[in-house]
């Protein structure tokens, strides 16, 4: 039997394009319609640009003293952002106190550098449709195809960029951006490179190769969310459009074992330690609007998060798109949310992040002996019918591409899951695919602390 499904006249955005725009993809997405707006606002603001030839209606730049709930509020490029190949134009790094949740903060990296970045992530988790919008946006940003061509093609570009090693050697010898952002050849070229490595290799996700192409650290953290946002997006339309057709859309066998994660001992419910790997915001350098983005005194205190506050425009959708998934009532209860994260996190090999919610889910599940052997055994770990089919899809979404089939998805709903609990697993699983990729890369774990990563375990 099917949920009521909420009424929506929203038009059809990037992510319903990415999953395939069907009329049952449009219903399971209407059953948390928060996430809806939410997920084309963080797309808003990591591509602030008007819509062209092949972009999908609607993705325009937020404006306004809140989440803005439009689609069509457009008013051209954001401040500073560069459309074309040469330097970024406009006035600059923003530095109004008073920056609205939802906006950009611009931190000097070109749309140019983003597209490529979002559109090698696409070539990786073979979503045609995500190709075709991300190829759109960077010929659009750069004038010319040849860039886009070599990235589907998973060619070198600027000489030798088949790893990242490689890239930085290359791009150190020929970068001339500064600070303003301009779109070189070896700035894009490192953009690509490192959406290519933290795409498949999170646990492997230096900044060297950022580093060497002149990327400040501003402008690491805004490349970095938009490569972990850009895999988010790949994993939740893959997961949406399973819910919906039965076929995740990413070219794998649905016949294939499910994919497996193996446990051990470095995974642990301990408190960890991150540690940065470049400079988090103090805490006398937060503004008011930090704090709101953070949601309360906890984030603030963890220098993960300040270290995202580097970009204020993303990191407030984003902590709004986390706790919508992972806190809105009903559908799956919030310890199995948590159980996904912590699948997912094992897959992409975030020790911290599995730290965190392991023992979340053994808070709110109220035993932690089955997280512990799920921590220490993986795939293999005795769980339980039910969890086992959580962690099942979830870790199906986690590869790339998504190796999750309908098997999965029809064990689960003969386990007795809803609609609205598959969905919330969906949106689980995926923001995971940006939150290991985020930690993973702008530090590391070191020791222990008191520090966590700010939700609060709630029942």
């Amino acid at each position: 039997m099917h949920e009521a499904v909420p009424k929506t006249d929203a038009p059809t955005d990037v992510l319903d394009r990415f999953a395939g725009a069907t009329p049952e993809l449009a219903r399971l997405r209407a059953l948390r319609p928060e996430l809806i707006e939410l997920e084309q606002r963080a797309y808003e603001v990591l591509f602030p640009v008007r819509t062209g030839p092949g972009l999908a209606t609607g993705s325009g730049l937020a404006t306004g003293s809140g989440l803005a709930t439009g689609r069509g509020s457009a008013t051209g490029p954001g401040p500073g952002l560069a459309t074309g190949p040469g330097p970024a134009t406009g006035s600059g790094p923003a530095t109004s106190a008073r920056t609205a949740p939802g906006t950009v903060t611009d931190t000097g990296v070109s749309v140019a550098e983003r597209a490529a970045a979002a559109l090698a992530v696409a070539v990786e988790h073979r979503r045609a449709p995500a190709v075709g919008h991300y190829r759109a946006l960077l010929d659009t940003a750069t004038g010319e195809t040849a860039t886009a061509d070599r990235i589907i093609a998973r060619a070198p570009l600027d000489g030798d960029t088949a790893t990242a090693a490689k890239a930085a050697k290359a791009t150190a010898a020929t970068t001339t951006a500064t600070a303003t952002g301009a779109a070189t050849p070896g700035r894009i070229a490192a953009a690509v490179a490192h959406a290519r490595l933290l795409t498949h290799t999170p646990a492997q996700g230096g900044l060297d190769v950022l580093r060497a192409a002149g990327f400040t650290d501003p402008q690491i953290v805004t490349v970095s969310q938009t490569i972990a946002f850009a895999n988010h997006q790949m994993q939740l339309a893959a997961g949406l459009a399973l819910l919906a057709t039965g076929d995740s859309g990413t070219g794998t066998d649905p016949g294939a074992p499910s994919t497996t994660v193996a446990g051990g001992p470095r995974y642990t419910t301990d408190v960890l330690t991150w540690r940065p790997a470049i400079r988090p915001l103090a805490p006398g350098e937060l503004g008011e609007e930090h704090r709101a983005a953070l949601v309360g005194k906890a984030r603030v205190d963890t220098p993960y998060f300040r270290t995202l506050g580097h970009d204020l425009g993303i990191l407030a959708v984003r902590t709004a798109i986390d706790l919508a998934a992972f806190t809105a009532e009903g559908g799956l209860p919030r310890a199995e949310r948590e159980l996904a994260a912590t699948a997912v996190s094992l897959y992409n090999g975030c020790v911290y992040c599995a730290s965190v919610h392991a023992r979340l889910t053994a808070r709110l599940h109220g035993d932690p002996a089955p997280v512990r052997r799920f921590l220490a055994y993986g795939s293999t770990a005795v769980l339980g019918r039910r969890w086992k089919l959580i962690t099942r899809l979830a870790t199906g979404l986690a590869p790339v591409p998504a190796t999750a089939a309908e098997a999965d998805v029809e064990a689960l709903r003969e386990l007795g899951l809803t609609e609205l609990a598959l969905v919330d697993l969906v949106h689980c699983a995926a923001f995971f695919g940006w939150a290991n990729r985020l930690m993973l890369s702008l530090g590391s774990v070191e020791g222990e602390d008191q520090e966590h990563d700010g939700r609060q375990a709630t029942e």
